[in-house]
């Protein structure tokens, strides 16, 4: 057995032997991808889009016979804006008596003939809303934010506020303290306090007093000075009401025709004659003197022209590009390029009797003389040797409608936008044709507009400490003077 199991191991071990089969070639495995880079849109511009578009509403006008007037917009949304605009304000009161129409304003929130104060803020209250009362130069208005179920009972308080108020002793005194407290505080804010004493020292005692007036003059003021001008400014010929949101045009008339219909009076302010406007030969320089303040408060203002003249469009256009805007000349110059400031701006106020330009930031004690300089600079170069870009003019453009847009958003907006229409006697289309009135002003008419500035002949007021800017003022050749003590009161 062991030879015949040998025998056979022999006999394998020389049968020949078949070659090893050669495995399947397998295709290269592919190098591996790099990732993806998911910050790529990041390396490129977006391109900007097709300009938007949007339809302001014109509103419907209703006319009552003791010559009352409501604008009334139809507008889907839950609520109902209700604002009651009069056409006189600070412009309108008497000289010294500076904060009155303020006051009349916000007195009118504190209690009715009918409602004493208590009363009177639970009817607000039950209603879900708030009484907003204010006055500015040219106007004075009440407004409430009610649901569209509250419509009726919302008119009613409205009428009773501003037709019977109480102007009672007791919460007169009350106001007039807390009224005087903000005055106070308005002067302690030194950008405040230099915009308050440069449009004083421009416009004069009554045009430039400012809105909630001087110290002096609201301590002076009495029960009787509220009721008398209440009296001869708050009729129904002086007064619109501005009604937006969802509620029928049928309501609305027959409404306002039950509750305002039997308002009685007449307009008895007669327009103010506005003082002839002023023309420096040369900059006029006022300081309010703030020992150890780190930062000068810069206010500098000329005349402008009042809202009613032509050219409003491209004075607008112009004052975005030179200080309207995050990009303007001003903020580029100052912030951007200098880092003088942490920010500069420009805004006309373009009111019924006179108009005023007004450049305002603070800036670094050190560079007072420096900003100042500077300021004058750009008025200097847009008015003649680098007027408005296209691109300027296309970014003015673009604010200026689209910030008109972004007030549809809400009802409240709409009427305080619609509320210019009453105080500027504005037709009723106006903004909405506001966008292609501003798209057809042309380079030419900005570069017009431009000419009214008068970097030259600025009337300019510091707040800050004068030890640390007054010899580098002198030697840029500035003449400097104290602001008079009844500019700041």
């Amino acid at each position: 057995m062991k030879r015949v199991a040998l025998s056979l191991l022999l006999a394998l071990a020389c049968a020949p032997q078949k070659a090893a089969e050669k495995p399947a070639q397998q295709p290269p495995k592919p190098a591996p991808s790099a990732a993806p880079d998911l910050e790529a849109f990041r390396k490129q511009r977006p391109e900007a889009g097709k300009p938007g578009s949007f339809q302001y509403p014109t509103p419907t006008a209703i006319e009552l016979p003791n010559g009352f007037r409501v604008l009334y917009v139809r507008r889907p949304g839950r609520v109902v804006s209700l604002t009651l605009v009069v056409r006189h304000g600070a412009s309108s009161v008497p000289e010294g008596k500076s904060g009155l129409a303020g006051l009349v304003a916000r007195m009118l929130g504190e209690s009715t003939r009918q409602r004493p104060a208590m009363a009177l803020a639970e009817a607000v209250e039950s209603l879900g809303t708030t009484l907003g009362t204010a006055a500015g130069r040219d106007d004075s208005r009440v407004s409430m934010t009610v649901l569209p179920a509250d419509f009726e009972p919302a008119l009613r308080l409205l009428g009773e506020v501003v037709m019977e108020p109480a102007f009672a002793p007791r919460d007169f005194e009350r106001v007039k303290n807390e009224w005087l407290d903000g005055v106070r505080a308005e002067r302690q804010d030194p950008q405040r306090l230099a915009a308050l004493t440069a449009v004083r020292a421009l416009n004069g005692p009554v045009l430039g007093a400012p809105v909630n007036g001087s110290l002096s003059h609201v301590k002076r003021l009495g029960v009787a000075d509220l009721k008398d001008f209440h009296a001869r400014a708050y009729t129904p010929d002086n007064s619109s009401l501005i009604v937006v949101g969802e509620v029928e045009e049928a309501a609305v008339r027959a409404e306002v025709t039950r509750l305002f219909g039997t308002w009685r009076g007449k307009n008895g302010i007669a327009p103010l004659t506005p003082p002839a406007v002023q023309k420096p030969t040369k900059t006029r320089i006022l300081i309010v003197d703030r020992p150890d303040a780190v930062q000068t408060a810069i206010s500098a203002v000329q005349s402008f022209p009042k809202r009613s003249e032509p050219g409003h469009e491209a004075r607008e256009i112009l004052i975005t590009a030179v200080g309207g805007l995050f990009t303007s000349r001003l903020n580029t110059n100052l912030r951007e390029e200098h880092a003088f400031t942490y920010g500069a701006f420009a805004h006309s106020q373009e009111a019924r009797y006179l108009g005023t330009l007004v450049v305002g930031t603070s800036v670094r004690t050190p560079v007072t003389a420096q900003a100042l300089s500077e300021i004058r600079s750009e008025l200097e170069a847009v008015r003649g040797r680098e007027p408005v870009t296209e691109q300027e003019l296309g970014r003015s453009r673009a604010d200026l409608v689209f910030s008109l847009g972004a007030t549809l958003e809400h009802p409240n907006r709409i009427a305080g936008t619609l509320s210019t229409l009453v105080i500027d006697s504005l037709p009723l289309d106006y903004y909405t044709r506001f966008a292609s009135e501003i798209a057809a002003v042309s380079p030419t008419q900005v570069s017009d507009a431009a000419r009214l500035l008068v970097p030259e002949s600025l009337l300019v007021v510091l707040v800050g400490d004068q030890k640390q800017f007054l010899p580098e003022l002198t030697k840029a050749g500035f003449a400097t003077e104290p602001a008079a003590p009844e500019l700041t009161d």
